[in-house]
């Protein structure tokens, strides 16, 4: 239990720095003359900004629950907080490829839902 909080502050240490890296991205680069780098560095940063506020929001939340398996706890948010992370950035990449459309987002979130029921105890 005493490590969680120093892999919480590293988490959301990423989250700032790919908040800052989005930020860059996102004034310096013309979407029209970048790359797919470009691109897939937004993606990933996209990412790992949702992970590093998801992973630790999740584990405070059912910690509030009254959960009290730290470990199991531990492993849940992480499970949970990455498919909450990776579904905005699906549909994030649907957007930039210019295939989004309402029912490929509802098919995104029950995909995302469905994966969580199945992980869930």
């Amino acid at each position: 239990m005493k490590d969680m909080p120093k892999i919480f502050w590293i988490l959301i240490g990423a989250a700032g720095l790919a908040a800052v890296a989005i930020g860059i991205i996102v004034y310096k680069f013309d979407p029209y003359k970048s790359s797919t780098i470009v691109f897939a560095l937004l993606f990933v940063s996209c990412f790992v900004f949702l992970s590093g506020l998801t992973i630790p929001g999740a584990y405070f939340y059912d910690l509030k629950r009254g959960v009290i398996e730290a470990h199991n706890l531990f492993w849940a948010s992480v499970k949970r907080g990455l498919i909450i992370s990776l579904t905005p950035t699906i549909i994030l990449l649907l957007q930039t490829l210019h295939v989004l459309t309402w029912w490929n987002c509802l098919l995104v979130l029950l995909i995302a839902v469905i994966v969580d029921m199945y992980f869930r105890k």
